[in-house]
């Protein structure tokens, strides 16, 4: 028997936001629609934080045990088994799935499900599969897909995406992967541990351009030296399908002519929202490259309606989860429910990059009229890289007019502790109070303290000389 035609609140998809928005939705007691046309969960799920980071897991071990006669212990030769690894992926996947982001879970809870792509009715009515449900307000939650970059051949070389890497029998023995932003950095590191010969390709003079500079070339560094194939600054002009169905890149490379030949090519070149089949100009609702625009409270130019997550431009899990609930807030009671700021970010790289406010270029920017400042301490010298046996690791504290603006941790676990920094950056702390912190011993947490309080002692030698200089009593 049909459910109810006539809603509270329809969501169009059910990834980490849509998901978030729906058990929210049933929380407060609204009348929910949720929409599904492929599978419940989302890239996070099925093409990109689960399965990477539990490929990431796997390598990291290798590592590790690699590495282990370092630190006194002897373990043998290493010996990765590619095909449990690329099951232990399908399994964390498939487990996730039955749980957390089972349908029948948010059935329970009293959400209306229908599967199908579904279509914008003007900004009161959604229809799928030719039927039309009313409903009082709209979130669109459709995420995004990865972007194919405009290289001659490139569809019919039939690349790898994070979309379509993960349903591969196996892992690749030999992978190009084009793009070095965080994700193509991620599986650079992960597949090169495993056993597979990578190579990494970019445009940029260095990777993850987006990032604090001295870090990201600390990083480079690392996969070079694990046996990453780092080319920067190549201009691929065609991609093709040579024999045995391996792919060929041809460009330029300091203007000289490039190629490179690979089992496999892996695209990691952004991504582009989900907007196919919305008919979202047609219910007024203004959208951008980035995805759909909407204001503080989520909203679109469609007053009724909400974007969140990926088609709103907003690409991090944590990001649309915290919109999706927010945005259910808002149409509920109008006026609750903000948008996140000042999100932080993570390249789970292995020592892992954390990233909280503003990189030093980017604050320069920001406040031409302030003295910008940029502290380093490199954790060489810190006690926890020491007795841990840590990689190349390194902070970047960034301040404007003194008050903090950006951190940024290079090192192990650097992300379990950026959430505490981002909250420094959101106040915009001031220097001195920071360097005034007491901060637990040996952590590599206290090296942000550190560096803060090397500026403070620096300070401190100027103006010593106004300090009188009676004896003590």
């Amino acid at each position: 028997m049909a459910g109810p035609r006539r809603y509270d609140v329809a969501i169009i998809g059910l990834g980490s936001a849509g998901l978030t928005a729906a058990s929210t939705a049933a929380a407060l007691g609204l009348r929910t629609l949720a929409i599904e046309r492929d599978r419940a969960g989302g890239d996070c799920l099925w093409s990109g934080c689960v399965p990477s980071k539990t490929l990431i897991a796997s390598a990291r071990a290798a590592a590790v045990a690699r590495d282990a006669g370092r630190l006194g212990v002897k373990v043998g030769e290493v010996e990765v088994d590619r095909e449990a690894v690329w099951k232990r992926i399908a399994a964390v996947r498939e487990e996730i799935a039955a749980s957390d982001d089972n349908l029948d879970r948010y059935r329970e809870l009293g959400v209306d499900i229908r599967e199908g792509p579904a279509r914008l009715a003007g900004t009161r009515a959604v229809e799928i599969g030719g039927e039309a449900y009313r409903t009082k307000r709209i979130v669109i939650a459709t995420g995004s897909r990865p972007r194919l970059p405009d290289i001659e051949g490139i569809t019919a070389a039939d690349p790898l995406t994070t979309d379509t890497l993960w349903d591969l029998p196996g892992p690749p023995s030999e992978l190009a992967i084009l793009g070095a932003g965080p994700a193509g950095v991620e599986l650079a590191q992960a597949f090169n541990r495993i056993g597979t010969k990578v190579t990494l390709i970019h445009r940029h003079d260095r990777i993850l351009p987006r990032h604090e500079r001295a870090l990201a070339e600390v990083i480079e560094r690392q996969l070079v030296d694990e046996g990453v194939a780092v080319l920067a600054g190549v201009d691929v002009e065609e991609a093709q399908q040579v024999e045995a169905g391996a792919r060929r890149l041809t460009g330029k490379l300091e203007g000289e002519d490039w190629s490179l030949e690979s089992e496999q090519l892996l695209v990691c070149c952004g991504r582009l929202p989900n907007l196919e089949s919305l008919d979202i100009e047609g219910a007024g609702i203004d959208h951008g490259t980035e995805g759909i625009l909407t204001d503080s409270r989520s909203r679109t130019s469609a007053k009724r309606v909400y974007a969140v997550g990926d088609v709103a431009g907003r690409t991090f899990t944590h990001t649309a989860g915290y919109d999706g609930a927010t945005a259910i807030r808002d149409l509920a009671l109008p006026g609750v429910g903000r948008k996140a700021a000042g999100v932080p970010s993570v390249v789970f790289t292995d020592p892992e990059l954390a990233t909280a406010g503003l990189t030093y270029d980017q604050a320069l920017e920001r406040f031409p009229r302030k003295r910008v400042e940029r502290l380093e301490r490199d954790l060489a010298g810190s006690d926890r890289a020491r007795t841990d046996g840590d990689p190349p690791g390194r902070v970047v504290v960034v301040a404007a007019g003194g008050r903090v603006v950006g951190v940024h941790m290079l090192a192990p676990g650097a992300g379990e502790a950026v959430g505490g920094l981002q909250r420094e950056v959101i106040a915009r702390t001031r220097l001195s109070a920071m360097a005034g912190r007491v901060e637990a011993y040996p952590t590599r947490t206290i090296e942000v303290q550190r560096a803060i309080g090397d500026r403070e002692l620096e300070r401190a030698r100027r103006i010593r000389s106004w300090i009188p200089r009676n004896p003590l009593p």
